[in-house]
């Protein structure tokens, strides 16, 4: 699994220090299930998605939905954010979205 860091443009803000990305099958088939709560500055990045799920999830999460910029090539802008998702829940979606980003519970608001 790679690891990238994920930067605001609009104030060079650090938004994740540390996320993991998921791309292969199984990653994405496991994403955070049986894995510790995610840290200040983890994250988890799903592309080509638009939905997820908690099923097996022991913490809440933030979902943060992302589509691709019109005016900028290779920047994502926020579709919509679902804060503190709880556990066992069936589907979080955002048709509009083209990516999702999962973050610790407050910390899509902590990076604004």
């Amino acid at each position: 699994m790679r690891i990238i860091r994920i930067i605001s443009l609009k104030n060079q803000t650090v938004i994740s220090e540390k996320c993991f990305e998921a791309v292969c099958f199984l990653d994405r088939l496991r994403g955070l299930i049986g894995r510790p709560a995610l840290q200040a500055g983890e994250s988890m990045w799903f592309p080509k998605c638009s939905s997820i799920h908690t099923f097996w999830m022991s913490y809440a999460i933030d979902v943060v939905f992302l589509r691709p910029s019109q005016a900028r090539p290779g920047v994502w802008t926020v579709s919509s954010v679902r804060s503190d998702v709880r556990p066992w829940n069936p589907m979080v979606r955002d048709g509009g979205a083209s990516a999702v980003l999962e973050m610790a519970a407050g910390a899509a608001q902590d990076r604004g």
